[in-house]
């Protein structure tokens, strides 16, 4: 299980729509704060939503139909599927549309959480984490424990910028402002590389947990 969340974590962490947001909180009036605002409004979403699913649908995850193997496997071929789709479909990955720049422009903290809270919304990959975390024959206290662990690793790019910008403010926009860029110049095919090693890694997990 541990395997497979920290994959499917850091993919999530390299996600160009999120680290492109931490961009736009660096450069919003009082940054550290914004970020801030930001990074606990994902985790009040992601733990919270992480939390429901888990726990009061705990007798459905369990099914022995959704074995933690039948899972991965599962997992992986659609990850695989994914990224053979994004590397034959041409286009670039999705920017924020114009009001949501705008937006961004101001200075409310509230703004920023409500990013926060919106970017953790329960996505495809979130959804498919859960289902490791539930179908994995742990105790509770470890399910919670991979929960907050996940998006952790998950808000990586948010919590590493946040930390650094204390010791070099400068130093930390620009690279990740870099770091944006980068993913943004290698398209469509670039993500579904990422998509791809995220599929083999949990193909040949959940095969050889057979």
């Amino acid at each position: 299980m541990w395997i497979t969340l920290l994959v499917m974590a850091v993919a999530v962490s390299l996600e160009p729509f999120r680290i492109g947001m931490s961009v736009l909180m660096l450069n919003r009036p009082r940054p550290l704060l914004q970020l801030g605002a930001f990074l606990c409004g994902g985790f009040l979403m992601g733990l919270t939503v992480g939390a429901a699913v888990l726990f009061l649908l705990e007798s459905r995850l369990e099914s022995a139909h959704f074995t933690l193997p039948r899972v991965q496997i599962a997992i992986g071929a659609l990850a695989l599927l994914t990224a053979a789709v994004l590397a034959v479909t041409k286009g670039r990955p999705r920017t924020p549309p114009a009001w949501l720049r705008r937006l961004l422009d101001g200075q409310s903290l509230w703004v920023a959480g409500s990013a926060g809270l919106g970017i953790a919304l329960p996505s495809v990959d979130y959804l498919a984490a859960l289902a490791v975390i539930g179908t994995a024959d742990v105790s509770s206290a470890t399910r919670l424990a991979a929960l907050l662990i996940f998006n952790v690793v998950a808000f990586a790019l948010v919590e590493i910028p946040l930390l650094a910008y204390l010791v070099a403010p400068e130093r930390t926009r620009a690279r990740l402002a870099a770091l944006n860029d980068w993913l943004h110049a290698r398209g469509r095919r670039g993500v579904a590389a990422l998509v791809a090693v995220v599929g083999v890694v949990l193909l040949a997990v959940g095969l050889a947990g057979l």
